[in-house]
């Protein structure tokens, strides 16, 4: 029986490896345990569920560090402001341990040693699924997996911030969604074109490029209200109405039917980059409206 174990220790039964064959060519690493963190943690594969949520914290962080990690550098990762016991850290990593169990190979996941842990090659990522499926041209495939903002749920979330990881992957995500989004447009396909886009706004969801994706994605589908609808999207997300002061609040008092509820204020458009608004006044019917504050 295998586990999977998300931060809120809800467990369920799932294949390990939902996409480990494509056109009978494998493209994927299949896993015994996956480490899922393009988006909300989980963990597939556990032999039983994790009591303590800092081993969780760990099986993620050994995870995302292939190479052996000393004890000293674990901890200071997990708790940079605490100096943890050793045999605070040693149950720990026996709780792990015990959920992470045994492979088929009758090894532990998470192998004994003195003064280092290494996960076993058994256990895996989503991010190096992603990886493979991106480096063989498989975009589609790849983004599938994305789910949400990485490590998204982590109790402590510094390290992968501090050590770079959330960067990238947010441009590696959306790296790979501009480039399948631009490939569907060119074929006409508007609708891969604005779900590739939004599978990377979920997981870096303050690129403009991508919204300037959707905004050209609904202009060719000949949606030109699409158009404002993202362009209102993007305000919201950024909290532009926000910087605007009272004064110049009061004239969004009349924006509340019709026509007239389309307009950006141009004092909005000045705080997005010049070629945002450039695309926008290009692709918008109702620009000639656009605010000046």
């Amino acid at each position: 029986m295998k586990i999977v174990m998300t931060m809120t220790d809800a467990a369920t039964m799932s294949p390990i490896n939902s996409i480990n064959s494509i056109n009978g060519a494998v493209v994927t690493d299949s896993f015994e345990v996956e480490v899922r963190v393009l988006g909300p943690v989980e963990i597939w594969g556990l032999e039983r569920p994790i009591k303590r949520s800092w081993a969780t914290e760990l099986i993620v962080y050994l995870a995302m560090h292939r190479r052996a990690v000393s004890n000293e550098v674990w901890a200071t990762a997990l708790w940079p402001d605490k100096l943890m016991a050793a045999s605070g850290l040693h149950s720990l990593t026996s709780v792990a341990r015990r959920s992470l169990g045994r492979g088929e190979n009758g090894m532990d996941h998470l192998p004994r040693a003195r003064g280092h842990l290494r996960l076993a090659d058994s256990v895996g990522t989503d991010w190096m699924n992603f990886k493979n499926l991106a480096d063989n041209g498989l975009w589609e495939q790849a983004l599938q997996l994305v789910r949400g903002r990485p490590f998204e749920s982590l109790r402590y979330s510094d390290w992968p911030v501090m050590e770079g990881w959330v960067a990238l992957m947010e441009s590696e995500i959306t790296s790979v969604a501009l480039y399948t989004a631009e490939k569907s447009l060119a074929k006409g396909d508007f609708e891969t074109a604005q779900w590739a886009a939004r599978k990377a706004l979920s997981a870096s969801p303050y690129d403009e490029r991508l919204y300037c994706l959707l905004m050209r994605a609904a202009d060719l589908a000949g949606y030109s209200w699409g158009v404002e609808a993202v362009m209102k999207e993007l305000v919201k997300v950024m909290e532009l109405d926000s910087r605007l002061g009272d004064d110049q609040s009061r004239h969004r008092a009349d924006n509340r039917r019709g026509l007239a509820n389309r307009c950006i204020e141009q004092q909005v458009l000045n705080f997005l980059h010049p070629q945002t608004v450039e695309l926008y006044l290009k692709l918008s019917k109702y620009h000639n409206c656009t605010r000046s504050v």
